[in-house]
């Protein structure tokens, strides 16, 4: 976990990344996509939800970081499946806490689970702000092209940068003929 930084904001991106591969190695990252086994969803419509499978990501999830079920109101039916959901969601939950400053910390405290700790960090943080794309296009644009060995790798760099910031937001998409 050392490998992890701690979040401090504009560091999200390199922060969540880390984050959920320490996740993924530690086999606990389902958490992050799942509800509870046995948890039933109330919306305000008054329908439910059918009971979540314990390592199914949620619809429309493919990174635990994307849109996510109502989070209104819950009721469980603790069995062994919850149980074991239960412990691996709090030790994610931890992780979170570790890893995080004390100011962002002190915004996760009522926060009962690692997936809603993750949707409100990269609500808050997961958008980068003009000076992280300032400084991916400064990267792009300072690569230099070796004369003496093939191109591809500092072309792939290049790209990185510029998907980077074509992926901060409709503000920022590159036109194809620039890529």
């Amino acid at each position: 976990m050392s490998t992890v930084p701690e979040l401090t904001g504009p560091n999200y991106t390199v922060w969540a990344s880390k984050s959920k591969s320490w996740l993924q190695s530690q086999g606990i990252s389902y958490v992050l996509n799942t509800l509870c086994p046995g948890t039933v969803t109330i919306t305000d419509t008054g329908t439910q939800t059918a009971p979540a499978d314990p390592a199914t990501p949620a619809a429309g999830s493919d990174d635990g970081s994307g849109d996510t079920a109502p989070l209104t109101h819950f009721f469980t039916i603790t069995g062994g499946e919850a149980i074991d959901w239960d412990k691996d969601n709090d030790k994610a939950m931890g992780v979170i806490k570790l890893c995080v400053t004390q100011a962002i910390g002190l915004k996760l405290n009522d926060i009962d689970t690692a997936r809603e700790m993750w949707t409100l960090l990269k609500d808050l943080y997961g958008k980068p702000g003009a000076a992280e794309v300032f400084q991916n296009f400064k990267w792009a644009m300072n690569v230099k092209i070796p004369r003496n060995t093939h191109p591809g790798t500092a072309i792939d760099l290049i790209k990185m940068y510029l998907t980077q910031i074509n992926n901060a937001g409709k503000n920022t998409l590159i036109p194809m003929y620039l890529q």
